[in-house]
């Protein structure tokens, strides 16, 4: 028999059943081979005896922490990255026409560079080009740091278990369903604002006459976002934020997920679609579906912007039939699933040690910090432009 009281663990019979280092929490919602093995945080867990307490140690709750707070900083270094590739295109630009003005055109250019770059880089591809760069450098960098750091293995993202087309497409059903029902409620929210005097930052992905540029947006937004952005969201991410509790993990990752599209419109469907992609990534242990699912709705969007652009009579006619098919079918898809699946549930041991290294975790409030300061700072831009417009 061996007996030590502590904070931490109560070792009882060494003959004793071992905890799971996969579900330690007896947890019979969760998808056990998903979760990252709980030694991690408590290695004595692998001891015969030792068994979990309600309330955790300082040691334990520091341990969650650590991870939480790593996840966080690997969003903030995400952003950080992106924003300063595209920012590197963007001064690398304007010393360039600089230099051309100085050397070839004798300085007959007004003088005003930053203003000509901007003006060129938002008509023509190079903007969008530099940020497909920024995003597929900086999405891949932080995915593969956040595999070192984390001591997760990369391929353990792609394990596609138990995933049928008629599945598959069962999940694309409901994608598209709430990308169309989250598209008309963030309609009428930025109508009632732009009424109230106060409109809403809203993204821009028209093309206008441009091949180039909308060869490179379809490149970026039906390709590397849907697959770099799974990486890092649902990837590293929500992986560890999942440590203890899966469902903790789903919601939190769709709120940054949210966040990080810093605009009303794509943030709420960011939302309510992380939370579908969160739980499929988790029920099939890879993110193949999830990419898929992205990269079908964000195939959809940019189909509809185009034919808005070019024949916007005729692609009314078909958003309104379209979208009358997939509410309907993406309805009786998801209720379907609401009563065959569920999500999995949290229990009282999880919810604790969620609460209590969550709000300790100072990486996730540098992450929210930084996406709600940018928020504001675009909403003020709006806001500049439109009184410009005047």
């Amino acid at each position: 028999m061996i007996e030590q009281h502590s904070a931490d663990t109560v070792f009882v019979n060494s003959a004793d059943t071992m905890i799971d280092p996969k579900n330690p929490f007896q947890n019979p919602t969760e998808e056990r081979e998903y979760t990252p093995d709980y030694t991690a945080v408590v290695p004595q867990i692998a001891i015969p005896g030792c068994r979990i307490p309600l309330f955790p140690s300082k040691r334990e709750i520091t341990a969650i922490r650590r991870y939480f707070t790593m996840a966080g900083l690997l969003l903030f270094l995400d952003f950080v990255l992106a924003s300063g590739i595209a920012n590197c295109c963007y001064v690398l630009a304007t010393l360039l026409l600089r230099l051309v003005d100085s050397a070839a055109l004798n300085g007959t250019l007004p003088g005003n560079y930053a203003e000509i770059v901007t003006a060129y880089l938002n008509d023509s591809s190079i903007m969008m080009a530099s940020n497909l760069l920024g995003f597929l450098i900086s999405n891949v960098t932080v995915f593969l740091m956040g595999c070192k750091f984390t001591k997760l293995s990369p391929m353990s993202f792609f394990q596609d278990q138990n995933l049928r087309i008629p599945t598959l497409l069962r999940y694309v059903a409901i994608g598209l369903f709430i990308q169309f029902v989250m598209g008309y409620v963030a309609n009428q929210i930025e109508f009632f604002f732009s009424e109230a005097g106060h409109p809403l930052p809203t993204p821009d992905f028209t093309t206008g006459t441009s091949q180039t540029k909308l060869l490179v947006t379809v490149l970026y937004s039906c390709f590397v976002a849907p697959i770099t952005e799974e990486l890092v969201f649902r990837g590293v991410f929500m992986k560890n934020m999942s440590r203890v509790s899966q469902r903790f993990g789903i919601f939190v990752s769709a709120f940054f997920f949210a966040l990080a599209h810093q605009n009303l419109a794509q943030g709420l469907l960011a939302f309510f679609l992380g939370i579908l992609l969160g739980y499929i990534t988790i029920k099939h242990r890879s993110l193949v579906p999830a990419i898929f699912v992205h990269f079908v709705v964000n195939v959809t969007s940019t189909v509809f912007t185009y034919l808005a652009e070019i024949a916007p009579d005729s692609s009314d006619k078909l958003f309104a039939l379209v979208s009358v098919i997939v509410i309907v079918l993406g309805a009786i898809m998801l209720l379907y699933t609401c009563l065959t699946e569920r999500l999995p549930d949290t229990t009282p041991f999880q919810s604790i040690r969620c609460g209590k290294a969550a709000i300790g975790a100072w990486g996730l409030w540098v992450a929210v910090f930084l996406h709600i300061s940018m928020i504001f700072l675009n909403t003020i831009i709006a806001k500049f432009n439109e009184a410009l417009s005047f």
